[in-house]
Parts: structure tokens; C-alpha cells; sequence
């Protein structure tokens, strides 16, 4: 189909010519400026390559250019987007669902700039009446006085944390029950410390026999165990033995022991590195602070009030009740105050409304980024670029319908208009047929993923593009779409059930929620309804720690366990933080792979191991690069950037490792191939096919092996950890539980079905399967639904209904409303 867009202006357009970034096929299209242009395609048919990795990218490269001479020198041709020429371009602002940020740190407040807008409120208003206290500092207030995270304005006591932490007894033993050397507590698993060599022989001091249960023991020895021996010595002995000469030394070491609370003080105060801290800290207790009732802020924080309420109350109110006070400000302040205040409380009030119309006003600023379901951080992002006050931007957004409830999605559509009306372009990578259709213009790619996409299919009006025979999302549009099936149903009623009981966590408060067994079961209801938080928080959190033994957190109790043995969480965090992380060292496929280059001749001649064939240890990679095949590049006051490395070209390995062949493709070769090429040149050994068809089956076909874990979309790297799953169930040694939230999030319609098709995979096996959905195709398709609601935030955290699918479509509710036309086919 033609590229041309008839009639419209040529100032008017954006036009893209021989666009081959990734696996765009020299792409050349044009499209209107001040419109909404859907860009759509089967997922990984380079839709995201053409307006996120080209469109976006080269306008951020002129602009950076355009500033700064010593960035060009960093740029080569071949870190640019893979383009010919772009006009008509102007500044974009992107919203990309591959960078979301999931640190425990980062919080709704922090994402959408709201913080920001709250702390300069607070700084320059401080209504001063009887009930605030006098500070000294009130002069010289800053925005700083309200992040917790500050020297100002952190509470002193708790350094902002707003707990302390302790190491806890009952953390330490949790199994009384147990002798302590054989699974009394995790501490005395393996040598955590030195301490541990010395059990013997304190156990000697105070006659107690370690072969007995921990609560059977002396309490003098068990209080010594703990707490140390104060000044009094330990006579003890370590052996070790030589590696080289196998010969044996004796030392005698005759010390106080500090006990096993002061050692995990220690090292969880000394710890390296977050992941280590967090390992110490199981053993620990946290208790609310005294001094900033649990906040984590100081003085100024926690007594200057505006608008009748000080910061930590404003932002432990859910958006939408912020918006109605933020409304109720002025009244309360001076004229003088009044002046200042115009100049953001406006901007505030605005961004609260657009927060609210998002689908995000059930939640508190303070919510953090790793409790926030997938679509609730896109949003978030999308809310944070969103300026409504702009004209003559391109904006770009990925997918900003995802998680959203069709019964949410009419003020989406309100704000992409308004964006439009307003004087901008908006771009939007989207799946959904009923956004796509509100679009002026679609950009459709395809007709496949990977090498089987990355060419124009159609461009024009979305009733121009339901009209060309080769697009599928054109039948989509037009309602011929194939819908996803599942001929396979469970019974549902008769299964055997995992209870939920006493579950009270966020705003989801339930005395019994039975789950059943070996069967499908989605979890439904509008944004903000509490399906993240039952099926993570209570479900996921809680059933991994009663299979460890421990007591929940988020419920009383879980009852009907026996025959789970694990559970695993198929999210959409990313698999890395780094370019080292790719498919195939996440799926353990590229283990499989070098070793089979390591059993070649070439190999052998040459002594390569298999470890010589990894990228991520010294050996065989390039060691300019450190096997990244990429340099990153400090660009001092602008992100840094990753450029390609000049010495092996991105080929990752030392010339010598690239002469090696495995049925004439090289290290680096296999790395590009798609997983659908692998799964065809790779014939042996089993593991190696298994993993490949797994992740197939997960309709990952599209994606190369080595791609980064960094270029993945939120969707991608869930369904890398859905393979993985399957390969997990699917071994037939034990039966558990895979949970996933919002698995249908960015996948085309047409591929919604290798999911559910994947999910039976589990089921088959034995396990059980927990989906939070809103696609409402796939909820018709479980064998069993919980509705949850009936509204956000507040007004949500119940059950509306359950029961199967075609039941709940008979009820009453938003999801039954949008569920019955499903069942009047």
C-alpha cells in the first residue's frame, strides 16, 4: 500500500524514509502532524523500532547534537537509528514501557513529579497558626525540608527509614521445634560467621546436646547462642584444608562469642550491596519509629500544615481525595501567599486531574514503584510527560492503555484528544482495536514479528486500513479478528481448593477467598480494584512463605497447600539492569549452547572451554568492552549513553573465540539468531530444544537470543519468565502455582492466544494457573473468575462475584457488562 498521505500539506507530515533500525525492512512512510497516530503490528513487528528506537531517537540525537559538541564524538554512524532521513520532526517526548523503574525508593509521588509540585507547595505556604511549631530554619524553607530522603528532611532518629531495625529471636530460630543444626533457623544453615564453628564446643560448655530440639536445650546455652558470652572466652578448633596439597591445619582460637544477634547487626550494617543488605535483613525486625510515628520526616515535615494538613498526612491521601483538597488551598491563604501560589497551584490541580482521569486516583503518593501493578507504572509514567500545557510536541507513548479496564479507558481517550486539540501530535505504539480505531491515522507493520515483520503494511484512516486484505490488525478493526479460544475447560466447582484467610492488605480486606486447584483462574475488576495486591501481596507473597514454614504477612493463614510445592511470579520487572542480560543467559539456554561449541574440533585444538564462549567472563570475551559488545559513555549533565565498541564491533568475543563454528555459525551468529532460527538449527541436546520450544510457546519466536534485557518491553521479559515457568512445571517432579499479572499486556490480539494456549502447557502438568487480567477475551476463557471491586482505591478491596465466566457475565457490574457481548456470539 502507498505511504503517501493525500492531501494533506507538506508542512503538516512527518516523513520517514528507509528506516531499518532493528528489523524494519527499509521502511518509508509519512504521516500527519497534530493528529493521534496509532503505529500497530503484531507484537515484535517493529512497530516500537519504528517510533520509539527511530522517530524519537533521531529527534533526541539532534537535539542533543544541536547542544553539545562533545557528544558528537561519541556517536558513530552505526549508534544512530538506522535511517536514511526523517522531516517534519520536532521535539518528542517519549514514554517507553522498556525503562520502568522499580526501585523501593521510587514511588507514585516521585514518578508523576507530584512530589515536586507538593514540596514547593509546602515550602513557600506554611500557614503558620497555633497549632505549628516554631522553627528557626522556617526562613531559609526549601522543597528539601519535605523528602525524606534528605539531611533536612529526613527524621533524625530513623535517618528517614520511618523504622528501626533489630535483629529478631524469633527470625533467627523458626523452628523451635528442630535441633539447631538441622533446621531450626536458616542462620545455622552454613557458616554464615565464624560463631557457627564454635557451636560444638560452646554446646560442650553447657551440656547441651545438639542433637536435640532447639527448644529443648539449656536456656543458658540457647541465651549464649544469641546473645554471646559477654568478656567470658571459647575454646574452640577450625581445620582447614589445603586445596593444593590436600595436607590439614589445625588453628585453636580461644575468643568471646558476640551471638548471633550482634553478628547479623554487624553484617547487615557492613553489607556491600543492596542485595546482601536485604539478605541480612530477613533476619531482622522492623519497628515503626517512635520519634516520626512511622514517616520517616523531620520536625518542619511533620508540623507545618497547609490546608489544615501537614505533608506526611497530604501524601498518605489517595490522588483523587488530594484533588479535592488541593481545591480547598486558597481559601486559606494570604493575599500575599495567594500571589505565589499562583504560579503552581494551578499546575498541581491540573497534574491531580490528570492523575485521577488515568486510572491512578486510587492510589497514595507514598505507594511504592514494586507494589504498583504494570499498567498503574506505565500510567504513571505516561502522567509524568503529559504537560497539557504544551503545543507542537510529539508525543510518543507505548501502550498507555495497558492494565486499564475497558471501563476506564473513556478518559484515556478524552486526554489523547486534548493532547491532539491542543496543537500536538501524539504517536502511540498501541494493540488495543478500540484505541487504534479513535486514531486520525494508522501506522500498521507486519505482517509477522521479527524477520517475518518489519515492513509497511498499511498506512491511512483506520477505516482505510480495516480495508487491506494482508493487515491483521485491520481485521481487528473491521471485527473479523480471530478471538482467543479454549476449548479446554476445568471444572472449576468440583477442584480442590488453596484458601485465603483473613487477607487484609492495601485496600483489600477478605475473611475467605478460595482459589481452585489445577484450573485457570482470573482475577477481574476496574484499575485500582485490588487484583495486584490479592494476587501478589496475599496470594504470591503469602503461599511462598507458608511453603517456607513462615508466618504471612498480608493474611492469617493459607489452608489446602498440600501437593503445592513452589509458586512462582511471572512479572514484568525487567530480567536485568544491564545489556549482559539477554534471552539466552536467562533462560540457561546459552550454557547449553557454549558447551557445544566447546566439544567442536576447532574448539578442542584451540583448549577453549565452554566458559571461554561467555561474554560475561574474562577468557574469551573482548576485554575492552568486557563482553558487553557496547561502551557506555558519560555524558556528565545528560544520561549516559551505550555506544557500540570499536575494537570486536559488537561481536562480544576475541577474534580467536570467532573462528570457531558450530555447523558454520560462530559464537556471535548464535546470538542473533531469532529463537525460531535457533529452534530450527539447533537439533540436540533435548534441554537445549526444550527451552527453545518453551519459548516459543510463550511467543517469544520473534526475539533474538541475544537481544539485551534492557531493550525488552515489560510484556517481553514476563513472557521470558512464563517460559521459564514452563520448563519449571513441566519437569512432572512437583506441581505448583504460576501467577501472573496482566499477562495479555502489549500483545496484539492475534498473538493472545499462544498465551493461553502456553497457560494449558501449566495446567497439563498439574499446576494451577492465577492471571490479574483485563483483557476480558482472555478472562472468558478461564475456567474460574474472582471480580473484584466494584470500585478503585476505597471503594474497591471486595469480592464482587465469582464463579465461571459465563456465570459472572449474567451478574451484575462493570466486568459483567463488558463481558456479556462476549457471550452473545
Amino acid at each position: 500500500m502507498s505511504h503517501h498521505t493525500h492531501g494533506i500539506p507538506g508542512d503538516d507530515v512527518i516523513t520517514v524514509v528507509g528506516a531499518s533500525t532493528h528489523n524494519l525492512r527499509n521502511v518509508s512512510v509519512t504521516f500527519p502532524k497534530n493528529k493521534i497516530v496509532a503505529f500497530t503490528g503484531v507484537s515484535g513487528s517493529g512497530k516500537t523500532s519504528l517510533a520509539i528506537d527511530t522517530v524519537h531517537a533521531e529527534a533526541q540525537l539532534r537535539y542533543l547534537n544541536g547542544i553539545s559538541p562533545f557528544f558528537r564524538q561519541f556517536i558513530s554512524p552505526k549508534d544512530r537509528p538506522q535511517v536514511d532521513r526523517i522531516s517534519g520532526l520536532g521535539v518528542t517526548l517519549a514514554v517507553d514501557q522498556r525503562r520502568l523503574n522499580r526501585s523501593e525508593r521510587s514511588t507514585l509521588g516521585s514518578i508523576t513529579g507530584l512530589n515536586d509540585f507538593l514540596g514547593l507547595l509546602f515550602a513557600r505556604m506554611p500557614a503558620l497558626g497555633p497549632e505549628a511549631v516554631e522553627h528557626p530554619e522556617l526562613r531559609g524553607l526549601t522543597s528539601a525540608y519535605f523528602d525524606r530522603y534528605s539531611m533536612e528532611g529526613r527524621c533524625k532518629r530513623c535517618g528517614g527509614m520511618g523504622a528501626t531495625v533489630s535483629p529478631d529471636p524469633d527470625s533467627i530460630v523458626t523452628r523451635p521445634d528442630l535441633p539447631l543444626l538441622k533446621g531450626a533457623g536458616a542462620w545455622f544453615d552454613r557458616a554464615h560467621s565464624g560463631e557457627y564453628l564454635a557451636l560444638p564446643a560452646l554446646a560442650e560448655r553447657y551440656g547441651a546436646h545438639l542433637e536435640l530440639p532447639w527448644s529443648e536445650l539449656p536456656e543458658a546455652f540457647r541465651h549464649a547462642v544469641l546473645y554471646g558470652t559477654g568478656d567470658e572466652p571459647v575454646t574452640f578448633r577450625i581445620t582447614t584444608r589445603q586445596k593444593k596439597s590436600g595436607s590439614e591445619a589445625t588453628v585453636e582460637r580461644s575468643v568471646p562469642l558476640k551471638g548471633a544477634l550482634a553478628e547479623i547487626t554487624r553484617l547487615h550494617e557492613t553489607a556491600g550491596s543492596e542485595s546482601t543488605r536485604q539478605h541480612y535483613a530477613a533476619f531482622m525486625r522492623r519497628q515503626t519509629c517512635e520519634a516520626c510515628g512511622g514517616t520517616g520526616y523531620g520536625d518542619v515535615a511533620r508540623t507545618l500544615k497547609v490546608g489544615g494538613l501537614t505533608y506526611p498526612e497530604v501524601i498518605l491521601k489517595p490522588v483523587e481525595e488530594l484533588y479535592a483538597w488541593a481545591q480547598t488551598v486558597e481559601p486559606t491563604l494570604t493575599p500575599m501567599q495567594r500571589e505565589v501560589a499562583a504560579t503552581f497551584l494551578p499546575d498541581l490541580e491540573k497534574r491531580l486531574r490528570l492523575m485521577t482521569a488515568l486510572g491512578l486516583g486510587h492510589l497514595q503518593p507514598l505507594r511504592t514503584a514494586p507494589s504498583m501493578s504494570g499498567g498503574e507504572l506505565q500510567r504513571a509514567r505516561v502522567t509524568a510527560q503529559l504537560n497539557m500545557d504544551l503545543t507542537g510536541i510529539i508525543f510518543v507513548l507505548d501502550e498507555p492503555s495497558a492494565g486499564l479496564h475497558p471501563a476506564d479507558k473513556h478518559p484515556l481517550r478524552e486526554i489523547l484528544t486534548g493532547l491532539r486539540d491542543a496543537g500536538n501530535t501524539v504517536l502511540l505504539v498501541e494493540h488495543d482495536p478500540e484505541l487504534i480505531a479513535m486514531a486520525d491515522w494508522v501506522v500498521d507493520l507486519g505482517p509477522g514479528a521479527g524477520r517475518e515483520g518489519g515492513t509497511l503494511v498499511a498506512s491511512g484512516p483506520p477505516e482505510q486500513v480495516q480495508r487491506v486484505p494482508d493487515s491483521v490488525t485491520g481485521a481487528y478493526l473491521a471485527g473479523r479478528g480471530p478471538r482467543v479460544r479454549r476449548p479446554r475447560r476445568r471444572d472449576a466447582a468440583t477442584a480442590s481448593r488453596l484458601d485465603l484467610v483473613g487477607v487484609d492488605v492495601h485496600n483489600v480486606r477478605l475473611d475467605r477467598v478460595g482459589i481452585p486447584l489445577n484450573t485457570l483462574t482470573c482475577i477481574t475488576g476496574v484499575s485500582g480494584s485490588g487484583k495486584s495486591s490479592l494476587l501478589h501481596d496475599a496470594l504470591g507473597a503469602g503461599l511462598a512463605a507458608t511453603l517456607r514454614g513462615e508466618q504471612p504477612t498480608a493474611l492469617t493463614r493459607i489452608e489446602g497447600t498440600q501437593g503445592l510445592d513452589w509458586v512462582t511470579v511471572v512479572d514484568q520487572d525487567p530480567i536485568g539492569r544491564t545489556p549482559r542480560s539477554c534471552p539466552a543467559t536467562y533462560t540457561k539456554a546459552f550454557d547449553l549452547i557454549r558447551k557445544l561449541f566447546a566439544a567442536t574440533p576447532r574448539a578442542r585444538d584451540l583448549g577453549l572451554g565452554a566458559g571461554t564462549f561467555s561474554f560475561n567472563s574474562p577468557g574469551g570475551r573482548c576485554e575492552t568492552c568486557t563482553g558487553y559488545g557496547k561502551r557506555q559513555v558519560d555524558l556528565h549533565f545528560m544520561p549516559d549513553m551505550w555506544v557500540e565498541c570499536d575494537v570486536c564491533e559488537g561481536r562480544r568475543f576475541t577474534p580467536d573465540v570467532l573462528t570457531v563454528d558450530y555447523h558454520g555459525r560462530s559464537i556471535d551468529e548464535v546470538l542473533t539468531m531469532t529463537v525460531e532460527e535457533a529452534a530450527e538449527f539447533f537439533t540436540e541436546p533435548k534441554a537445549l530444544t526444550t527451552t527453545l520450544d518453551a519459548m516459543r510457546r510463550a511467543g517469544l519466536g520473534y526475539l533474538q537470543l541475544g537481544q539485551s534485557g534492557t531493550e525488552l518491553s515489560g510484556g517481553e521479559a514476563q513472557r521470558l519468565k512464563l517460559a521459564n515457568a514452563i520448563l519449571q512445571g513441566s519437569g512432572g517432579r512437583s506441581r505448583g502455582m504460576v501467577l501472573l499479572d496482566e499477562p495479555a499486556t502489549g500483545l496484539h490480539p492475534s498473538d493472545v492466544q499462544r498465551i493461553v494456549d502456553a497457560l494449558d502447557v501449566l495446567l497439563d502438568s498439574g499446576n494451577s494457573v492465577v492471571i490479574a487480567e483485563h483483557d476480558l477475551h482472555v478472562a472468558a476463557c478461564a475456567d474460574w473468575i474472582i471480580d473484584m471491586g466494584p470500585g478503585a482505591g476505597n471503594r474497591g478491596g471486595r469480592i464482587v462475584a465469582e464463579g465461571t465466566p459465563g456465570r459472572i457475565a449474567q451478574g451484575h457490574g462493570v466486568t459483567a457488562r463488558c463481558l456479556r457481548p462476549l457471550f452473545q456470539d
